[in-house]
């Protein structure tokens, strides 16, 4: 499977196009390979916006929950400051967004909410000089939802 580079604002639609074809070829229906989608778009946009660069890997996954897919983003750039801050739909790793900045920033802060969401699984590693984000779909959701685990560095 793919691993996306992520450089330049075309590439959040090369990743969106590449997990929505992997998960495809994976098994899953037409609208969760939509949401993975959404899931690879938002990590891609996330490493442009906030990172200097990075990439996104997209893996075939089967563990005890059965079949899935990982998709694991990697970026060079600043860690979260906040990171329950930044899970918050409206907020940042700062706090609440001013709806006055929501457009120069390109987007209303909901995305690692969604990401979080669309998944079965969602972990946050610190790395020194940036951060990776690793999040699991399963073809058949697992009995519990998971809580998200987050790991500060």
């Amino acid at each position: 499977m793919p691993v996306c580079e992520v450089r330049d604002p075309v590439d959040v639609f090369h990743v969106q196009r590449s997990v929505s074809k992997a998960a495809a070829a994976l098994g899953f229906e037409k609208r969760a390979c939509s949401e993975l989608a959404i899931v690879g778009s938002e990590l891609a946009s996330n490493i442009l916006k906030y990172g200097v660069s990075g990439h996104v890997e997209i893996a075939a996954v089967e563990d005890e929950h059965g079949p899935g897919i990982a998709l694991v983003a990697t970026d060079r750039g600043p860690p979260f400051r906040n990171l329950d801050a930044a899970m918050r739909d409206g907020w940042d790793d700062r706090g609440p967004i001013d709806p006055v900045d929501m457009l120069k920033r390109k987007g209303i802060g909901g995305g690692l909410g969604a990401i979080a969401r669309l998944s079965h699984s969602f972990r946050v590693e610190q790395l020194d000089g940036g951060k990776r984000i690793h999040v699991v779909r399963y073809l058949v959701p697992p009995r519990k939802k998971r809580r998200s685990e987050r790991t500060k560095a």
